[in-house]
C-alpha cells in the first residue's frame, strides 16, 4: 500500500462530519477525515456559530463544512493499532492521520474519506491548525476500552478546544464574521473500535449544504470576508426572516441578492498596511457613492432598480474583522420587513416576487432609495447606521 494513497479494506467507516447546526450529520468515508460544515457570511444577519467539523476517520478523519466558516479537527498522535481479524493487524496510516499542523488537505466532493496533502497554494478543503492532546478530556474518555462518544460529544469536544488551538495556530487573526470556520476530525465507530483515537483542529470554508468547499492559499495570508459573485441569492429562514448565510439558486425563497463586492483596501489600506479599522460611517460615506452605482449597472439603469422597490444596501467590517485582514464588503438588493428582510422568489433582474407578490412601483422613488436600510447584515457585519424607509408596495 503506498502510505499517501491508503485504501484500507474497511473503508466504509472511516470518517464522519458533524455540523455546528447539526451535529447528528455523519458522513462515512473510505479511509480519511470527516469534516463538518461552517455558517454564513452574515454576522449580525445570522448568529454566526463557530464553524466547526467533526470526522470519523478510521485511519483519519476530516471536517466537512456544516460548522466550516471554520473547520475543526481533532488528533492525538498518529498511526493507531489496532485488530481487525487478523491479530496483528494494524490501522492503515493516510493522509489524516500523517498531518501535522500547517498541512492541507483535500478530498473528494462529498468523500472525505479519501483525503490527500495537497499544497496549500493548491485547492483544499481543510488546513490544519494542529492535534489535539486527548489527556485534557475527562477520566479515561478516550481510553483503549472507552465506548465511541458519539457525535454530540465530539462536536461539543471541538467547541469546547478546537477554538483555542485555532486561535494560536492563526495568532488571534479569524475573522469571527468571515467565511472560515473553526472544525474537528475524529474517527468513526467502526475504526474507533480498532483503536483509532486521532483528532485534530483545523479550518475550512463551508458551502451550501455545509459542506466544505475548495479554497485555495492559507488562511492566515488572505482575506477572510465572504465574497459573493454578483447575482448570488442567500437563502432565509422565514420563521426569523434572517438570512441563513447559504448560497440558493434565486428561484428559491431569499433574504437578498448581492450586485458585487467592494475592497476597502484602495481606501483605507491593505492587511499589511497597519492602518486603524475605519469607522463605520466613514466605510458608509465611501460605499455610498459605490453601492449604487454598482446596483443600477447590475439591474440594467435606475429605472430597472426603482420598479423592483428593494433597497440598495451594503455590509461594513466589525473592527475584530478589520484586524484578522479582511478587507471586502459586499453590496446586495434587500426589503426590511419586520426586523429582518422581506422573502425574495427569483432573480430581481428578471421577474420577483416579495413576500408572495409582485413588486408594485412606487410612482416616483422615494428620496434615499439609494442609501442602505439598517436591515439585519450578513453574518460579522456592523449594522448600518443610516435608514430610509422602505417604499411601499
Amino acid at each position: 500500500m503506498n502510505d499517501d494513497d491508503p485504501t484500507p479494506d474497511d473503508a466504509d467507516d472511516w470518517v464522519r462530519l458533524p455540523d455546528d447546526d447539526d451535529t447528528d450529520h455523519v458522513d462515512a468515508v473510505d479511509d480519511s477525515p470527516g469534516e463538518a460544515k461552517s455558517p454564513g457570511w452574515l454576522t449580525t444577519m445570522l448568529a454566526h456559530p463557530t464553524r466547526v467539523v467533526l470526522s470519523a476517520v478510521v485511519i483519519g478523519a476530516i471536517v466537512a463544512g456544516s460548522i466550516a466558516l471554520a473547520l475543526g479537527v481533532f488528533n492525538d498522535s498518529g498511526s493507531v493499532g489496532g485488530t481487525d481479524i487478523g491479530e496483528n493487524e494494524r490501522i492503515a496510516q493516510n493522509a489524516f492521520t500523517k498531518s501535522v499542523t500547517g498541512d492541507c488537505l483535500d478530498w473528494p466532493a462529498g468523500d472525505p474519506g479519501k483525503p490527500s496533502k495537497v499544497g496549500c497554494d493548491q485547492k483544499h478543503r481543510f488546513e490544519v491548525a494542529g492535534p489535539l492532546d486527548t489527556a485534557v478530556l475527562p477520566g479515561s474518555e478516550f481510553g483503549e476500552s472507552a465506548v465511541w462518544p458519539g457525535t454530540e460529544r465530539f462536536a461539543a469536544i471541538r467547541d469546547e478546544q478546537c477554538p483555542v488551538i485555532v486561535d494560536q495556530y492563526l495568532d488571534g487573526r479569524l475573522d469571527p464574521q468571515g467565511r472560515f470556520s473553526v472544525g474537528m476530525m475524529y474517527p468513526s465507530q467502526v475504526q474507533w473500535d480498532k483503536g483509532a483515537r486521532e483528532l485534530r483542529c483545523g479550518l475550512q470554508q463551508t458551502g451550501k449544504d455545509g459542506a466544505p468547499d475548495q479554497f485555495v492559499g492559507r488562511v492566515a495570508d488572505q482575506d477572510q470576508s465572504f465574497q459573493w459573485p454578483a447575482g448570488t441569492c442567500i437563502g432565509i429562514d422565514r420563521a426569523t426572516k434572517k438570512p441563513t448565510g447559504t448560497t440558493v439558486n434565486c428561484t428559491e425563497a431569499h433574504a437578498f441578492q448581492t450586485t458585487g463586492t467592494v475592497s476597502l483596501a484602495p481606501r483605507f489600506g491593505n492587511r499589511l498596511s497597519g492602518k486603524p479599522w475605519p469607522a463605520a460611517q466613514q466605510q458608509n460615506d465611501y460605499l455610498q457613492s459605490i453601492c449604487p452605482v454598482q446596483a443600477n449597472r447590475f439591474l440594467g439603469g435606475k429605472n430597472k432598480l426603482d420598479a423592483t422597490t428593494l433597497n440598495v444596501q451594503w455590509s461594513v467590517l466589525s473592527e475584530p474583522s478589520w484586524l484578522a485582514g479582511s478587507r471586502t464588503v459586499v453590496c446586495y438588493l434587500g426589503l426590511p420587513d419586520g426586523g429582518g428582510f422581506a422573502t425574495l422568489v427569483g432573480d430581481a433582474r428578471s421577474t420577483l416576487l416579495i413576500n408572495g407578490k409582485l413588486p408594485v412601483p412606487p410612482p416616483q422613488a422615494p428620496p434615499g432609495r439609494a442609501l442602505p436600510t439598517p436591515v439585519p447584515l450578513p453574518p460579522g457585519v456592523e449594522p448600518n447606521p443610516i435608514e430610509t424607509p422602505a417604499p411601499a408596495g
